[in-house]
C-alpha cells in the first residue's frame, strides 16, 4: 500500500469524523466508495492499529463493508469498530437501521446481547457470512431469489444462525431490509431443523396490521413451496404449506382487481395470475405535450398491489394506489376498489369538471399480458359496449 492510498484512507475517516459530529453524510465516501472497498481489506498494512479501528468503524457505519481479504490479524481490531459502533444510536447519519440485520448475523451480537450460538470468533467464519448477505442482496426481487433456489443451498449450515437472528430482531421484516430478509429466510426454509419454526414465526406473529400480515404470508407461501423440491417430505411442513397456500389464494380471490374482473363477467385465463391497464388521452389522441391530459387504470391480480390510477392535467394530478389518494390536486371525489364497476362513468365526470375529453381512440385503450381477449373487453367496456 503506498502513500497515495493511506492519504485516500486517512481523507475517507477525517470526512466521516466530520459528517458524524454534524449528523450529515460524509461527503468523500460518496466519490470514491469503489476505490475504498478495494483498499478496505488491505488497511491494516498502511494504518497503526488506532487509525485503523477508526477506519473499520466508519466503513462498518456507512454500510458497503467488505471483508472478504481481511487478514485473522485484524479481526480484533474491526470487532472492536463494531463495538463502538452499537454504542451509536440508531440513525441514517449515525448508523443506518437497515444493517442491523447484516451486523448482528455477521458478528453474532449487537447492543443488546448474544445470539444464542454466540459470537464469531475468526475471519474465516465472518467472510462465510459476509458472503451470504452479499448472496442475499444481489438480486432484484424474492421472485429472482426463488428461480436461484440451487444457488442458495451452500449455505443451509446457516440456517439455525439465521432462525436466531431473525428472532432476536424479532421479524421486523421492514427494518432489517427486505430483500436480505427474504433471501436469509430462503435458507431457513431449505433446512428441514429450522423451516417448521421459521414458518411458524411468521404465521404466528403479531403484525402490526391485517394487510402487512397477508402481505408477509403471500410471500412466505411462495417462499416454502420453491424450497420444497429441496427438501425431504415432511407432514408437518405440508399441512402448514397448504395453510399458507389456502390464506394466499383467499387473499387473491378477494382482491379488487380479481373482484372487478368476476363483477363485470370477464373472461381472464388465469384468474389468479394477470396484469391489465387502460390508458386515454385527450381527444383520444396520443401526445408527447408535457401536460397534455392523460389518465391510466392499471389492474393486477397481485392483492398488495391490485390497481392504481394515475391522472394528469397540465401541473395537476390524481394518483392512488388502493383507496386512499396520494395526489389529488384537483379535490376529485377519490374512486375505491369497492367502486372501481364505475371508472368509465367516474372518468366522464372528471371530463365535465376539469373541461378536457378523456375517450378511447381509434386503437385499443387496454392492454393485457397475453390475453387479447381480456383487452378486447376492457375496452369494449371503456366504449360503453
Amino acid at each position: 500500500m503506498d502513500q497515495s492510498d493511506i492519504n485516500m484512507l486517512a481523507a475517507f475517516i477525517e470526512s466521516e469524523e466530520a459528517a458524524l459530529a454534524e449528523e450529515r453524510q460524509g461527503d468523500f465516501y460518496p466519490s470514491y466508495h469503489y476505490q475504498l472497498a478495494a483498499l478496505a481489506p488491505r488497511a491494516g498494512n498502511g494504518l497503526p492499529q488506532d487509525m485503523l479501528q477508526r477506519f473499520y468503524f466508519h466503513w462498518l457505519r456507512v454500510g458497503d463493508w467488505k471483508v472478504a481479504g481481511l487478514p485473522q490479524r485484524d479481526f480484533p481490531i474491526l470487532v472492536a469498530a463494531y463495538q463502538e459502533l452499537t454504542k451509536l444510536p440508531v440513525g441514517y447519519d449515525t448508523r443506518q437501521p437497515g444493517l442491523s440485520l447484516p451486523h448482528l448475523f455477521c458478528f453474532g451480537f449487537n447492543e443488546h446481547g448474544e445470539l444464542p450460538s454466540g459470537v464469531v470468533t475468526n475471519a474465516a467464519d465472518l467472510k462465510q457470512r459476509t458472503r451470504l448477505v452479499e448472496h442475499c442482496r444481489k438480486y432484484q426481487s424474492f421472485q429472482a431469489q426463488r428461480e436461484k433456489v440451487d444457488k442458495f443451498l451452500p449455505y443451509r449450515p446457516f440456517a439455525r444462525t439465521i432462525l436466531e437472528t431473525a428472532r432476536f430482531l424479532q421479524h421486523d421484516i421492514k427494518g432489517m431490509g427486505r430483500i436480505l430478509y427474504w433471501g436469509m429466510a430462503l435458507i431457513a426454509l431449505l433446512d428441514e431443523d429450522t423451516r417448521i419454526q421459521m414458518t411458524n414465526d411468521l404465521i404466528a406473529r403479531n403484525w402490526p396490521e391485517d394487510r402487512e400480515r397477508g402481505h408477509v404470508l403471500s410471500l412466505l407461501h411462495h417462499t416454502a413451496e420453491a424450497t420444497r423440491p429441496h427438501c425431504a417430505a415432511d407432514a408437518e411442513f405440508d399441512v402448514l404449506c397448504e395453510h399458507l397456500a389456502q390464506l394466499h389464494d383467499t387473499r387473491i380471490m378477494t382482491g379488487d382487481a380479481v373482484q372487478l374482473a368476476q363483477r363485470e363477467g370477464w373472461h381472464v385465463d388465469n384468474i389468479r395470475d394477470w396484469n391489465a391497464s387502460i390508458t386515454l388521452y385527450h381527444g383520444g389522441e396520443y401526445s408527447s405535450e408535457p401536460g397534455h391530459p392523460r389518465i391510466s387504470l392499471d389492474l393486477n391480480s397481485w392483492p398488495d398491489t391490485p390497481w392504481s390510477i394515475n391522472l394528469s392535467v397540465g401541473n395537476g394530478s390524481y394518483v392512488a394506489y388502493r383507496d386512499e389518494p396520494t395526489s389529488n390536486d384537483f379535490q376529485l371525489p377519490p374512486i375505491i376498489g369497492a367502486t372501481l364497476d364505475h371508472f368509465p362513468e367516474w372518468v366522464k365526470q372528471i371530463n365535465a369538471r376539469l373541461g378536457i375529453n378523456l375517450v378511447p381512440g381509434t386503437g385499443s385503450a387496454a392492454s393485457a399480458y397475453k390475453n387479447r381477449t381480456l383487452a378486447r373487453q376492457l375496452d369494449a367496456w371503456m366504449r360503453g359496449k
